[in-house]
């Protein structure tokens, strides 16, 4: 079985270059049309839209605002990091865009231009703000589009302004609050430094001291300088009661110094200096215990003894009528009458050692009045070291929290002056003055090319649901069959002229249409070797695509070539011949076959040469496909093979018609035609399909009805020829009506013929 390939690569329609080019071709009105509606359409939305003006900022974010783990991240792994680094900046863009930030910006607007704004102004900006980072940078861009220039500048300082201060305002917070906490806090601490403060001011001054360690140590140095005092004067005690005894055996006991003593004894005043003289030497010696010589109260202790012990001899001298000698100091004594120096010198040394003992035993007894003193006090100075030491660590405790609640305010105070906003404005918005919507010559140039793309779009979808074959190399691109030839469209059936008219000078199109054929017809010779060709049909994929024009007028070329042709119209169905010759159908093909008649009597002259014969369908049969399959046609066409030499056969469409499948195996070759406009790729590959199902050996391909648009095939360049040169045209020979006439009174003789082909059939 022949086989006859389809590329099916061409129904994948893939955009080659070549088919696109030919697409536009022969869609350029709809790209055309399409292109101009689209961009006009655009151009109006253009035009008829309200401008909008874009102006933009940016806002430089500070570091710190970024947390430590951000770093991080950018120190260990770069793509966490940046994730943290995009967080962080989408956190800030949620910031800036919220509804109480916008709502401040809109009212410092209001109070700056002194004009009302409209109340949908905050959702407004809320809806035309935008805020992106910039890529690999802690910046946001800002950008506000409006229809006032501005207004949308002025929008966008007031959201600038409102991020700075609310940044510098949120960064202040901390340092604000830990300065109201440590204000607030400061007085309670600063009072309870001063009670502990006059808890150790009262300490001190109840018990008179300054450092209990230094205090405890005067005091165990006291009390062993006067253990060592005690010890000294009972020394000294014993000495001045041997030496007031040995004075007393030498001086023995005479009157006068028994009455001096006795005097001094009795007298209350003299006694009472004693007493405060006494008193005063062991508040001297209790205080040289406690501080030093040059103190004001040791030093009036001391002033006070010595004057005490100056009124002491006063008293005495006034009682023993002249000076007497007080502990120690020499002094005379009052002399009695009949006395001699050395009694009155012993008298001196017996008053004076009486005296010193006297002073001595009052000094012993104030010593062990202040030993007694010092060891009270002594026992009560752990007491004091313990009391001291609370006192002291709670007076540091406040100390250094009123400190340091001092020092923590100055630096939050100099920290605050110090912070500024994290949102820093790096680049001002501008006053724009053009548009950025609508963009004009963008949306034009886009508007075009949209429209160019649309265009050729919907020109490809047209081609792609458009079946019809449109150009040549559609046909060649669609079957691997020959291109036997390309016929371009006339207006005229034949090239013969009409009855009864004269010769006719062809046109523009009837040149082409002749040239095409002619070429066909000398390509026929090569269709097979020695002659093999000569019993050709042609058939078509659907009706109506000039088959049985192309076949007449090819049997006319081939007998002008010198060649004898059978021409025979097998359409039993629509026969066209008789019509494009200008002949009768009362007999022909059908009656050949139906009937004894011989073939040569119903074959009817088609040129004056007598080269060119013609079959007609005859009359219509009921059933043509079994006059097409009797074994009477199969020798008719091996007849008409060896006596013509080219037996042109005229078939009905393949597809849906079964006249032409049968023929296809019984002549030498085939040739399907097939028409620009008219035929359909299904169409095409359907009739190939059944010619090879029959066994039929298809030739190729004929072309029929191209364009002038299609340059490649179009046999345009042959018109200046033929315009040229008129006179060279060939007659056409005129058949008359009374021939035509002669010729039906022939066949009325054969109308018996007639009906038996009806009946046969």
């Amino acid at each position: 079985m022949a086989e006859y390939p389809l590329n099916s690569g061409y129904l994948d329609d893939s955009l080659k270059l070549k088919r696109l080019i030919r697409t536009l071709r022969k869609r350029w009105l709809v790209v055309l049309a399409t292109s101009v509606t689209v961009f006009a359409g655009t151009a109006y939305y253009t035009f008829t839209r309200t401008p909008l003006y874009q102006s933009s900022a940016s806002l430089l974010i500070d570091n710190a605002t970024v947390p430590v783990a951000a770093d991080l991240a950018n120190t260990n792994n770069p793509a966490s990091g940046g994730m943290v680094r995009d967080a962080n900046l989408s956190t800030e863009i949620a910031i800036l865009k919220s509804r109480p930030l916008i709502e401040s910006a809109i009212a410092k607007l209001k109070i700056k231009t002194g004009k009302p704004v409209d109340d949908g102004l905050v959702q407004s900006v809320l809806n035309n703000l935008t805020i992106r980072p910039e890529k690999d940078a802690m910046v946001l861009r800002l950008t506000y589009r409006d229809s006032n220039p501005q207004r949308a500048r002025d929008i966008l300082e007031s959201l600038s302004a409102t991020y700075a201060e609310y940044s510098l305002k949120d960064r202040r917070t901390k340092s604000s609050n830990a300065i109201k906490f440590i204000e607030a806090k400061l007085p309670e601490v600063r009072k309870q430094l001063e009670k502990s403060a006059l808890a150790m001011t009262q300490f001190r001054k109840t018990y008179n001291i300054v450092d209990p360690e230094s205090y405890a140590a005067s005091v165990y140095k006291m009390r062993e300088n006067l253990e060592q005092q005690a010890q000294d004067l009972q020394i000294k005690i014993a000495q001045t009661q041997r030496q007031y005894e040995e004075i007393q055996r030498q001086v023995g006991k005479p009157t006068d110094v028994a009455l001096s003593s006795a005097m001094l004894a009795q007298d209350s005043t003299y006694q009472s200096l004693v007493k405060q003289y006494q008193e005063a030497v062991t508040n001297y010696s209790l205080e040289r215990t406690r501080f030093s010589e040059n103190t004001p109260s040791v030093q009036g202790l001391k002033d006070r003894r010595d004057q005490l012990y100056r009124l002491m001899q006063a008293r005495a001298q006034a009682l023993l009528g002249n000076k007497a000698p007080v502990t120690g100091i020499s002094t005379e004594i009052p002399a009695q009458a009949g006395g001699s120096s050395i009694q009155q010198n012993l008298a001196t040394q017996l008053f004076d050692a009486q005296t010193a003992i006297a002073v001595q035993q009052a000094q012993v007894n104030s010593i062990r009045s202040a030993q007694s003193q010092i060891s009270t006090v002594f026992a009560q100075i752990p007491q004091l070291q313990q009391k001291y030491t609370e006192l002291q660590r709670q007076l540091a405790l406040d100390t250094s929290i009123f400190t340091k609640l001092s020092e923590k305010l100055e630096e939050l105070r100099i920290s605050e002056a110090q912070e500024i906003s994290s949102w820093r404005e790096l680049e001002p918005p501008f006053l724009p003055t053009s548009p950025i919507s609508p963009d004009i010559n963008r949306n034009l140039l886009l508007g075009g090319l949209a429209g160019i793309v649309l265009g050729i779009g919907l020109a490809y979808l047209l081609e792609r649901f458009d079946q019809r074959i449109r150009e040549v190399d559609e046909v060649k691109e669609l079957i691997d069959i020959p291109l036997l030839g390309a016929i371009p469209r006339t207006d005229i059936t034949s090239l013969n002229a009409a009855p009864g008219k004269a010769r006719v000078l062809p046109s523009y199109s009837h040149s082409a249409f002749r040239e095409a054929l002619s070429s066909f017809a000398l390509n026929l010779r090569y269709l097979g070797s020695d002659q093999s060709i000569k019993t050709i049909a042609f058939t078509s994929a659907v009706p109506s695509e000039g088959k049985s024009t192309l076949i007449f007028n090819l049997s006319t070329i081939l007998a002008e070539f010198g060649n004898s042709v059978l021409l025979i119209d097998a359409d039993m169905r629509k026969p066209m011949i008789h019509r494009l010759a200008n002949t009768h159908n009362r007999y022909g093909l059908s009656t050949a076959i139906a009937t004894n008649r011989p073939w040569r009597q119903l074959v009817q002259a088609g040129d004056t040469k007598g080269l060119l014969h013609i079959l007609t369908s005859g009359p219509i049969p009921p059933n043509p496909i079994v006059l097409l399959e009797s074994n009477k046609m199969s020798a008719l066409l091996e007849v008409w093979r060896e006596s013509y030499d080219y037996v042109l056969i005229d078939t009905p469409p393949v597809v849906g018609v079964s006249d032409a499948q049968s023929l296809a195996s019984r002549v030498d070759t085939v040739v399907l035609v097939a028409a620009i406009e008219r035929s359909t790729r299904p169409a095409i590959a359907r009739a190939l399909e059944i010619l090879a199902s029959s066994r039929g050996n298809v030739a190729g391909i004929l072309i029929n009805l191209i364009n002038k648009t299609d340059s490649s095939y179009h046999y345009g360049y042959y018109s200046s020829y033929y315009y040229q040169y008129p006179s060279q045209l060939p007659e056409v020979e005129v058949v008359s009506e009374e021939d035509d006439d002669e010729r039906d009174l022939e066949v009325m003789e054969d109308e018996d013929d007639l009906e038996r082909v009806k009946t046969e059939a």
